[in-house]
């Protein structure tokens, strides 16, 4: 088939590998325009459009899907089919309307559980056992569309967001490729969402971050493993914001909320609600690498002793 792909992140950057490695063709990719990024104001291009330039497909990184010059461009590619993984644009009808054999959304989720902009992010903060993977026909509403296939997987204990996606990505590259037979052929069964069901993860914003540690210490676990490694939760330390790369709940401590002590091999403890407690294992400290909990101890000894505690500032 040919095949328009709309996608962003590196999340989507890996299922257009799979499609490259097919008998499929791109015609054309549409992704997220060129971002400034940085202290260095470093234009910044999507993962999606560096495969794209590295293969030689046409690009298109419009602002908004209404402009008549991006509906006249899809038109012109004559797509059987477009397949959209994290592009982070609502399409409009005007162009779902345009391949022949219409949209398909691969969503991050059990649909219709988690529709929405971060589906892997809040189904680990929400202490889900199981996720998934969902192939389904788009439509206006926002991941709505007639299921077409759901694979899934466990969330385990030790599950982040980074590892998610790849279980994600290993269940493409066994099932995408037998999924497009499928659907050229027509030998699928649309299964309507029922709507009253639905659930919602909104995009991430900077306070979604933000520890609170007056919450139990496996919530903030959920919290941290949610985010890492692509935007990362955080705290402070005074004045200084301290990211939190990799913890665990561990056994009480005696600490009151926020408050530091630390384990027999020098790692920092810190209390959280309930007389429950977090061990930190890998933290950064703005503007510095990402360090061992011994090591960060070691380098800011006087920061700890006078501060005592974390915060949310």
């Amino acid at each position: 088939m040919n095949i328009v792909f709309a996608g962003t992140p590196q999340f989507a950057a890996d299922h257009l590998k799979i499609l490259l490695d097919s008998e499929h063709v791109i015609k054309c990719i549409l992704t997220q325009p060129d971002r400034v990024s940085g202290r260095g104001k470093k234009i910044k291009t999507s993962p999606v459009k560096e495969i794209a330039l590295i293969n030689e497909i046409e690009i298109l990184q419009p602002t908004s899907l209404t402009d008549e010059s991006t509906i006249k461009a899809l038109k012109s590619v004559k797509a059987d089919l477009m397949i959209v993984v994290a592009y982070g644009l609502l399409i409009p009808k005007k162009i779902l309307d345009i391949p022949e054999m219409g949209c398909v959304n691969i969503h991050a989720s059990i649909l219709p559980n988690w529709r929405g902009a971060a589906p892997i992010e809040y189904s680990i903060f929400s202490g889900d056992k199981e996720t998934g993977i969902s192939y389904m026909r788009m439509t206006e509403g926002l991941d709505e569309g007639p299921i077409l296939e759901v694979h899934k997987c466990k969330i385990r204990k030790e599950d982040d967001l980074g590892s998610i996606e790849d279980k994600f990505i290993e269940l493409s590259k066994l099932n995408l490729l037998p999924f497009l037979d499928k659907f050229k052929k027509r030998d699928l069964k649309e299964v309507r969402q029922e709507n009253s069901l639905a659930t919602f993860a909104p995009k991430i914003n900077p306070s979604d971050q933000q520890i609170d540690w007056n919450k139990v210490s496996d919530e903030i676990d959920r919290k941290i493993r949610s985010l890492y490694p692509k935007y990362v939760a955080f705290t402070f330390l005074g004045d200084k914001r301290i990211k939190l790369h990799k913890c665990f709940p561990t056994e009480s401590s005696g600490l009151k909320p926020g408050f530091i002590g630390f384990s027999e091999e020098k790692k920092i403890l810190v209390g959280c609600k309930d007389n429950t407690c977090i061990r930190i294992d890998k933290i950064q400290i703005e503007g510095k690498d990402v360090v061992k909990s011994e090591d960060f101890v070691r380098g800011y000894k006087a920061l700890i002793d006078s501060e005592r505690k974390f915060s949310s500032n």
